[in-house]
This record gives structure tokens, sequence and C-alpha cells, in this order.
């Protein structure tokens, strides 16, 4: 696994470029701006398509001193109590872009509203997925920056008062994030990129290990084979204990009818 290079903060940007050192990165998220955020991201123009619905995508340019490639991952849905499969295998084909190694960074794009249970429930089903490790790996891009001005506050104000469920996803991401409003983006881009180099640096350089996906699979099948065996033992003690009920009902009844029939007899003899 190739290790990050960390440049000396003066000339970090020009010895990068000399070197040819790509940063990795993938966006995560549904109907949060997160295309047009990957197309700011490499100020080329619409290189993906923000309609959605599509696949997975990955494109490469120069960028504040960066040879940068983004990830546009499909799959992200918003179920909270399961992750179909389709999205799984989507989201598993996006990790697979990432170069052999993986991302350097993962992207949670959030946009700047109300951050709902429901939505951390979705979340964490689909992170899932990357195992728990994905999250070092894991910054938070506030997109839709603007509404902080039509709401007067700061994207700090914004995160004190933003309830349970985003102070628990600013504290899965150890309040990584930034705020980026493509109307406005090109030194907010050169900051994120300067966010990531200190992620880089105190994650030491390390990707998001593209062979931990190997073993996803792998993972998945094992509890899988955990959960089908443990539900088939639920069902079979459900069918026991229903036939036990069953029989101890019979036997109650029987029980029933025999002192009926006693009782009668009893009535015919002493008439």
């Amino acid at each position: 696994m190739r290790k990050y290079q960390r440049c000396n903060k003066n000339n970090k940007f020009t010895e990068r470029l000399n070197n040819c050192i790509n940063d990795w990165l993938m966006l995560l998220g549904m109907r949060t701006g997160k295309s047009s955020t990957g197309n700011t991201l490499l100020g080329r123009g619409r290189v993906f398509d923000t309609r959605g619905g599509g696949a997975s995508a990955a494109a490469g340019a120069v960028t504040a001193g960066h040879h940068l490639t983004v990830v546009d991952a499909q799959g992200w849905g918003t179920s909270e109590d399961f992750v179909p499969k389709e999205e799984k295998i989507e989201l598993l084909r996006a990790l697979s872009l990432c170069g052999t190694e993986g991302p350097h960074v993962v992207l949670l794009v959030i946009p700047l509203m109300d951050f709902t249970e429901s939505e951390r429930k979705a979340v964490e089903r689909r992170m899932e997925i990357f195992t728990s490790a994905v999250w070092r790996h894991t910054m938070v891009l506030f997109t839709f920056g603007d509404l902080l001005k039509e709401k007067g506050c700061s994207v700090q104000e914004h995160i004190q008062t933003g309830g349970p469920a985003l102070k628990w996803l600013m504290e899965k991401c150890h309040y990584r994030y930034h705020v980026l409003d493509n109307k406005a983006a090109q030194q907010q881009v050169r900051e994120l990129l300067s966010k990531v180099e200190d992620m880089l640096e105190e994650n030491g350089g390390w990707h998001f290990s593209f062979h931990m996906y190997q073993r996803l699979e792998e993972e998945w099948k094992r509890r899988e084979q955990q959960l089908r065996a443990l539900l088939e033992a639920q069902t079979e003690v459900g069918s026991a204990r229903r036939k036990q009920k069953t029989l101890h009902w019979n036997q109650t009844l029987h029980q029933m009818l025999s002192a009926v029939t006693s009782s009668q007899a009893d009535c015919v003899i002493y008439q």
C-alpha cells in the first residue's frame, strides 16, 4: 500500500505536482448536491451527471496544485432499516473505482439543513457496508453553504443547535467538516484540499484500504449465514413451541371433556 508523503508546507503544492501524487476522493450522499460538488472540485464544467440515477463514475483533474481524482458514488439510498442488495453492489463498485488501494478521503455530502434521525440511521446503515474503519477517513462536506447567510448563523452554530443526530455524525467524523457553496467555490475548494492534506497527515497518509473491500464480501457472507442460521433456529424453536402449546391445549381439552363426561355419568347413576 502506497503511503502519502507529506510535503513542506511552503512548497507542498509544487512538489505534489512535480511528483504526480494523486489524491483520491470518494463522494457519498443522495440529493445533496453531491455530483455538482464533484464538478466544482474538478473545475472542468459538467463532468458528472447531476440528474442522478446513473452509474458511479470517476474523473480527474489538476486542481489547486493537486492531481485529483474524484469518484461520484451512486447507490446511496434513504432506507433506514436495511440497504438493498443493488445499492450495496453499486457502492462497492464505486469503491473499486478508487484506484488499486482505495480513497484517501471519503467526503460524506450533507446539505446544510436539518439532519433527522431517519437520515442518521440511513447513513449509519450504508457506512456499515464499508466497516467502521471508513469513519477514520471520512469528512462531512456541507453543501448549500449560502443557506447559512439566510439563517444568519455560522456553521458552528448550525452544528451546536443541530440536535442529537447531527451531533452523532460529527462525533463519528471527529468533527472534520467543511462548507462548500458551489456558486462561489474556488477559495473554498482550496481550503477543502488543505484540510484533506491535514487529514492525510493525521492518518499517516494511509488510504481507506482497498484490500478491506476484498474481505467485505466474505464478511457479509459469514454474517448472512449466521443470520440465516439464527432465523432458522428461531423458526424451529417457534415451531416446537407451537407444537408444545397445541399438545398442552389438546391435553387440557381432553381433561375438560373427560370431567364433563364423568359428571354426566354421575348424574345418570344417581338419578
